[in-house]
């Protein structure tokens, strides 16, 4: 009978220990909004997949972080989120997706404004596909240490996920935060990071867009004047605008936009999640 060593057996038996049994845990999230997720590991190497695509997540010898998020547009199906070193897998964590009431809203607006005209759209249509250069561009590590603020200490007068309809026919959503504001009202950044875009926008007015790293804007829109150029680099709080009545709006206020991954998600949640990964 021929024996194998338990020293030779040791470290594949370790190795298909953890490759079966990686950690694991559960979370909720609901539909537009966002997880900050950490784990805890020595691999500077690893990658995060969320429903088989890739997610930014940036490791060090101490720990991983990255962030997760649900498109208001959910089909509400569970997914799974895996950490994986080359091809074992660390930790999972199993999303359940919970359904969102969001407020609804009837408005009525200027024909116009709802169906544009062949020069406006033109318009629009092009400065969609800049967005869109800006948006797949975003640094490669976290660009803030401190949680995100509010970008104004102002009445909120519509709420992010807002259902809304126009006259009766057309059915939208309002993707952002709009803040009550006058003409010239200081506009601090949420956080720190690098401005990649101000300037004039058929939709927004006067907008200042800031990339925090790793997929992670905020949109600071229908300002009167803005005061920081893009590739310049922001801290939290650093004054970059003045609120006002530009692009397509009914009135003045602020409108604040976040977009992760993509996709336009509540501000507010991440606010909510950065103060407990940070622990302010």
């Amino acid at each position: 009978m021929k024996y194998i060593s338990l020293t030779l057996l040791a470290p594949f038996l370790l190795s298909c220990a953890i490759a079966k049994n990686p950690v694991s845990r559960e979370e909720i999230i609901h539909p537009g909004e966002v997880k900050w997720l950490e784990f805890k590991t020595t691999d500077v190497g690893v990658k995060l997949f969320c429903k088989g695509q890739e997610v930014k997540v940036e490791a060090n010898k101490d720990k991983a972080q990255a962030i997760v998020i649900e498109s208001y547009f959910s089909d509400l199906q569970p997914f799974t989120c895996s950490l994986k070193f080359n091809d074992q897998v660390l930790e999972e964590v199993f999303f359940k997706v919970v359904e969102k009431e969001y407020k609804a809203e009837k408005l009525k607006v200027d024909p116009k404004r709802i169906k544009l005209s062949a020069k406006n759209q033109k318009r629009a249509d092009a400065e969609q596909l800049v967005l869109n250069k800006i948006y797949a561009s975003s640094e490669p590590k976290f660009l803030f240490k401190q949680a995100f603020q509010e970008p104004m200490n102002s009445v909120v007068t519509s709420v992010y996920g807002t259902k809304r309809v126009y006259n009766n026919v057309k059915k939208g959503q309002h993707l952002g935060t709009d803040y009550r504001a006058a003409i010239g009202d200081k506009v601090p950044a949420a956080n720190a990071g690098k401005v990649v875009f101000a300037g004039d926008l058929f939709y927004t007015g006067w907008t200042v867009i800031i990339d925090h790293g790793m997929d992670v804007f905020t949109v600071y829109g229908h300002c009167s004047k803005t005061l920081v150029k893009a590739g310049e680099m922001v801290e939290r709080g650093q004054l970059i605008a003045l609120s006002g009545n530009t692009g397509r709006t009914s009135g003045p206020h602020l409108h604040w936009g976040v977009k992760i991954q993509g996709q336009y998600v509540d501000g507010f949640v991440l606010i909510d999640e950065t103060k407990k990964a940070f622990k302010e």
